[in-house]
């Protein structure tokens, strides 16, 4: 791209390994038919496959879109924002629009940016939007049921408030076009936070409206080396599931209350769960008894007294709690 022409639309594409996946991500980007220019800043996280070298070559074959970053170290692993401050530097300074995509999801609509951008343009009162994707699982490129694709399948054309958004995990990841301002939001650091899609999407709707569309356009693809459904992950979570949550309280004050002091509630009684320590276990019992006491003694119930509970008609699902 010359550097006199402005991309409208900035793609941000985190790849780290994903060499069996990556043609099919790229391919998605420069089969894009637009009325507007836009780019494609495609970081490779210092990956230890072939990853760099498809990069290369994309990025020789179409370099009016493709714009490569090659890491030497791994920055995802430093958890200091570095990662985020490479693309964001490395994106046109003027670019109006951020679409996102990893490496090992794809897009399968060669109309996909125009009809998003379209949208927005035709609506500066909305800040994102976003739409369905199927879900597959890599190893037989099956659809995956009963996991998070049902409900991408399953997306609405209408708005989407703040807090269904934080409830139920309903936005694909490379679904989404978003307000370049939107990643601007002022944030307070007090809590570390574990995923940063959740944090992205709240951002938009404190900032404008966000809208799905019934339209399917992308792929969300599940492999076994992925973080999102690893065991490894779900510890993770688990212990630093509620400072991640006292950061989204402190930062995303659209999510109703009651559901949110609810979500916090269940992830120190979940912690506790995990707890070595009797006394950090108790801790943890003690802030979710803070946060949400009635929360906090019907989960009790479920998990220590299963016939008073069945009694009671007590479930042991965290959206009931919400």
């Amino acid at each position: 791209m010359s550097e006199d022409i402005v991309p409208l639309v900035s793609i941000k594409c985190l790849v780290y390994n994903h060499e069996p996946y990556l043609r099919q991500c790229l391919d998605g980007f420069v089969m894009q038919k637009t009325n507007f220019p836009f780019e494609a800043i495609v970081h490779d996280d210092a990956s230890t496959d072939g990853s760099a070298a498809i990069i290369r070559e994309y990025a020789e074959k179409y370099p009016g879109i493709i714009k490569p970053i090659y890491e030497t170290e791994n920055l995802y692993s430093k958890h200091d924002g570095s990662l985020a401050r490479a693309m964001d530097a490395a994106m046109h300074p003027n670019s109006k629009y951020i679409a996102l995509c990893e490496g090992d999801d794809y897009w399968t609509d060669p109309d996909k940016l125009q009809i998003q951008v379209d949208f927005l343009e035709r609506h500066p009162d909305y800040s994102m939007c976003f739409h369905r994707a199927n879900t597959v699982i890599h190893e037989s490129g099956e659809e995956m049921h009963g996991k998070p694709g049902d409900i991408f399948r399953s997306i609405e054309n209408r708005d989407y408030e703040s807090t269904e958004l934080f409830s139920v995990w309903t936005v694909p990841t490379a679904s989404m076009v978003y307000r370049k301002e939107c990643q601007f939001y002022p944030l307070k650091r007090r809590y570390r936070f574990l995923f940063g899609d959740i944090v992205r999407v709240l951002s938009c709707a404190e900032m404008g409206k966000v809208r799905g569309m019934d339209r399917m356009m992308s792929v969300y693809r599940v492999q076994d080396k992925g973080i999102t459904f690893s065991p490894k992950s779900a510890r993770v979570f688990s212990m630093g599931g509620p400072e991640h949550y006292l950061f989204v309280k402190d930062n995303f004050k659209r999510v109703n209350h009651r559901v949110m002091m609810n979500a916090i509630s269940f992830r120190y009684w979940e912690r506790a769960q995990c707890q070595a320590s009797t006394l950090l276990k108790l801790k943890d019992y003690f802030y979710s008894l803070r946060y949400c006491p009635i929360h906090f003694i019907k989960r009790t119930l479920v998990r220590y007294t299963p016939p008073l509970a069945s009694a009671l008609k007590l479930s042991n699902n965290e959206a009931d709690y919400q």
